[in-house]
C-alpha cells in the first residue's frame, strides 16, 4: 500500500522520516573523508621501478609488476602507510611497500603526514583498481567542496513517488557490462531481476541489481542532465519471493561521481532509462552538472581496458 493510500498522519510520518534520512545523508557527505573530500587521481601505468610514475600531489616512486602496485619512498616523504584496522603507522614509510587490490576495489592504504583521519587530519591515499589499471585517489579533509557544502539540493518530499512494484527475479543474477562515470570504463554489474511499475498511465520496467542481499534501482529519467545528475540509484524495498515490493523515489541518491571530478561509478544497465520525469530525490549539487565527461579528464582510462 502506497503512502497516498493512507491517512494524513501517515504521510506526516513518512515525511519526518524522510527529513532525517536527508539530514543523516547530508551529514555522511560532510564527513571528513567521504565523496566531498576527493581532490586527486592518478594512474599509475609504468611496469618497472627504473620507469617509475612520480604523481604531483602523491610522494614516493610508484609502478605496477607481477599484478601487484608497489612505492618506494624515503621517511623524509612522509608517506604513512596504514595498518589493517585502518590507523597510522608508526613511522613514515623508508623503503618498498606493495599492495594488491582486486578489480573495482579500493583500498585506504597511506597518508600523506601524520595525523589522525579527522577534520584536521592529512590527505588520504586509497589504491584503486578499474579496468585493470592500478589508480591512486586522494581525500583531503581540507577540500574546497567539502567546506562550502550546505547540502544536496532535493525535490520536496512527495507521497506520490512512494510506488508500488512488481519483482520477478532471474532464476540466477546474470553478469552484465555497463559503462561507467570514468570514460573508457566498462565494469560489470549483477542483475538480480525486473522491476515494473505503472505511472501515468504506462508501464514502466528496468534491471536492478544486487547491492549485498537487497535490489538497488541505478536509472536515468527525463529530468537527467537537466534537474538531476545523468543517473541516481534507489532502493528497492520488499520481500522478493513474494513478488511485491515499494519504491520511494524521495530517497533517490546522486552517485559519489557527481560530487567531483574524480568519480568511477557504473552507470544504469542498458534500457534503464525511465521514460517520464522523476521530480522526487535527489537534484544535481549546486554549480555542478552531474554529468560526467564522455571522453578525456583525470579518470579517463590510461589505455584500452585490460579485463575481458
Amino acid at each position: 500500500m502506497t503512502l497516498t493510500d493512507q491517512t494524513q498522519g501517515d504521510v506526516d510520518t513518512a515525511r519526518a522520516r524522510w527529513q532525517r534520512w536527508c539530514e543523516e545523508r547530508n551529514d555522511g557527505l560532510a564527513a571528513p573523508y567521504d565523496w566531498l573530500s576527493v581532490v586527486a587521481y592518478h594512474w599509475i601505468t609504468a611496469t618497472s621501478e627504473e620507469t617509475s610514475d612520480h604523481p604531483a600531489t602523491v610522494p614516493g616512486s610508484w609502478w605496477v609488476a607481477d599484478d601487484t602496485l608497489h612505492v618506494r619512498a624515503a621517511s623524509a616523504d612522509g608517506l604513512v602507510l596504514l595498518t589493517p584496522d585502518g590507523g597510522a603507522g608508526p613511522a613514515p614509510l623508508d623503503g618498498v611497500a606493495s599492495v594488491v587490490v582486486n578489480e573495482a576495489g579500493a583500498h585506504r592504504f597511506a597518508t600523506v603526514g601524520e595525523g589522525a583521519l579527522d577534520d584536521d587530519g592529512p590527505v588520504l591515499v586509497e589504491v584503486l583498481r578499474r579496468g585493470g589499471y592500478y589508480a591512486l585517489r586522494l581525500r583531503d579533509p581540507q577540500a574546497g567542496a567539502r567546506e562550502e557544502f550546505t547540502g544536496v539540493p532535493v525535490f520536496d518530499f512527495n507521497p506520490d513517488w512512494v510506488v508500488d512494484v512488481e519483482l520477478q527475479p532471474y532464476e540466477h543474477p546474470r553478469s552484465v557490462r555497463v559503462k561507467a562515470a570514468a570514460p573508457g570504463l566498462e565494469q560489470i554489474a549483477s542483475a538480480v531481476g525486473e522491476v515494473t511499475f505503472h505511472r501515468g498511465g504506462r508501464e514502466h520496467r528496468a534491471v536492478a541489481t544486487a547491492r549485498g542481499s537487497a535490489w538497488l534501482l541505478s536509472f536515468s529519467d527525463a529530468t537527467s542532465g537537466v534537474l538531476t545528475s545523468a543517473w541516481r540509484a534507489v532502493p528497492v524495498e520488499g520481500e522478493v519471493a513474494s513478488g511485491r515490493g515499494v519504491i520511494d523515489f524521495n530517497r533517490a541518491i546522486n552517485y559519489p561521481y557527481v560530487f567531483s571530478d574524480y568519480g568511477t561509478c557504473p552507470a544504469p544497465v542498458a534500457g534503464n532509462h525511465l521514460d517520464l520525469e522523476v521530480t522526487a530525490g535527489e537534484k544535481a549539487p549546486t554549480g555542478r552538472t552531474g554529468v560526467p565527461p564522455t571522453e578525456g579528464g583525470p579518470t579517463a582510462l590510461p589505455g584500452k581496458q585490460l579485463l575481458p
